[in-house]
């Protein structure tokens, strides 16, 4: 009878299966091979930023840009107006265009009201060579002009010819003329000497007498009150002093190669006065005079003589303040004498008085006066001190200004400005505050 089976009771057989041998083959494959792991899904919650959050982030950046924008800008304004503040003042003085004809007086010891002046003289030398004729022996008195003062009496002092006075070196000069000194005015501080000018001579010749300029008593004097009050002084060294032998030259020699000199002198004395002339006065080159001395011939070489000439170039010169506030006294009507100065002196003409007592062809220090003529337009401003008016505006309100300028009446108007524009007062310090100078109706 056939035999039957039931599922149960079929065994598998003890052998490895072919599943788990191909697990096997495949676990000793390389690592790197192995099929990636997929990991599970993260499961926790994630957050997600709304649009308002994202509006206040946004926002927050940019107030911080524009804070910090802000604050360079500010720190910036502040630095250039540390380095670029300061102010500047455009100031407007009172000024007077007048029209000057006149002829007028200036003296050298001016009395109240009166024009003073005072004399810038150059001196200079120079040579040539001629040919001498011979030799000759020569003596020859220095000479020279002094100005006699009388501080002694309201009353004139009478001087006779011959006069002795005695330079500070002890030599002894005479006067030529006579001369009547006449007394001083005024007294105390305002006591003004009268002066008189007089040409004198040495008591001897010879080159010792070839004295500097200085004062001169009078021996005749000493032991009375007026020797101390009355005496002399000279503004210019003596010349011609001589004793010795001296070169003879022909006459139409010798005068042209002085003439030749005197052109030199004058060419160089001229180009010296350009640079040479103080500053703060009025000078007139019209005004200029001449004068020469002829220095004693020395031999030179091959029967040589050299020929000197030694020539004086004198000029009135007239303190710029002065010299306006006369041509202001004589030309604007109600003056008061405030400070004013004259802006361009060239406008005027300046010619001696042909009946005055100077002419160009005499040493102006021969004279204590001169009389000339004035002709031309010229502008007269009114001065004020420029330090003054900066230290009252330092550290000062711009609203101040007004208050300030009634101060100075010789101001006519005035602008400021202040820099950065945001300050209101003037720089603490008066270097940073400019002032300009405008006149006229330019400005």
């Amino acid at each position: 009878m056939s035999q039957k089976w039931n599922l149960q009771d079929i065994r598998t057989s003890d052998g490895p299966s072919p599943r788990k041998s191909m697990q096997g083959v495949q676990q000793a494959r390389p690592q790197e091979e192995q099929a990636p792991r997929r990991t599970a899904p993260d499961s926790s919650p994630k957050y997600t930023p709304t649009r308002s959050s994202r509006k206040s982030s946004i926002g927050g950046k940019r107030n911080t840009i524009i804070f910090i924008v802000v604050a360079v800008i500010v720190a910036l304004g502040l630095i250039l107006g540390y380095l670029l503040g300061g102010a500047s003042i455009i100031v407007h003085p009172k000024y007077k265009s007048v029209n000057v004809q006149g002829t007028f007086t200036a003296k050298t010891e001016p009395a109240a009201g009166e024009l003073g002046y005072e004399v810038l003289t150059l001196e200079a030398d120079a040579e040539r060579q001629v040919t001498a004729t011979g030799k000759e022996e020569v003596t020859e008195q220095a000479q020279g002009t002094i100005t006699i003062y009388n501080e002694y009496s309201t009353n004139s002092v009478r001087l006779v010819k011959n006069t002795r006075f005695e330079s500070s070196d002890g030599h002894i000069f005479r006067i030529t003329e006579s001369a009547v000194v006449p007394g001083y005015t005024g007294d105390g501080s305002n006591k003004t000497p009268g002066t008189i000018v007089a040409k004198v001579f040495a008591d001897e010749a010879g080159p010792e007498y070839n004295v500097a300029a200085g004062k001169f008593t009078i021996p005749g004097f000493k032991g009375d009150p007026e020797f101390d009050a009355v005496y002399g002084k000279s503004s210019d060294a003596f010349t011609g002093g001589f004793a010795g032998q001296k070169y003879i030259v022909d006459d139409a020699d010798l005068q042209k190669t002085k003439d030749v000199l005197h052109e030199e002198l004058q060419a160089a004395l001229r180009s010296r006065l350009e640079s040479e002339r103080p500053a703060g006065f009025v000078l007139y080159e019209s005004a200029i005079t001449f004068s020469y001395s002829s220095l004693p011939a020395t031999e030179s070489t091959d029967g040589m003589a050299t020929i000197k000439e030694h020539g004086v170039l004198q000029i009135p010169i007239f303190e710029n303040s002065e010299f306006a506030g006369y041509l202001a006294q004589n030309t604007i009507a109600g003056y008061e004498n405030s400070p004013i100065s004259i802006t361009d002196p060239s406008t005027l003409t300046f010619t001696y008085s042909t009946t005055g007592s100077s002419t160009t062809a005499m040493k102006l220090s021969d004279q204590n006066e001169i009389t000339f003529d004035i002709r031309g337009d010229a502008e007269l401003v009114w001065t004020f001190d420029h330090d003054k008016l900066v230290s009252d505006l330092a550290g000062k309100s711009k609203t101040a200004l007004p208050a300030i300028l009634s101060g100075y009446p010789a101001i006519e108007r005035a602008e400021a400005t202040i820099r950065p524009f945001w300050k209101s007062s003037f720089p603490d310090k008066k270097d940073d505050i400019k002032l300009d100078i405008m006149i006229g109706d330019n400005g």
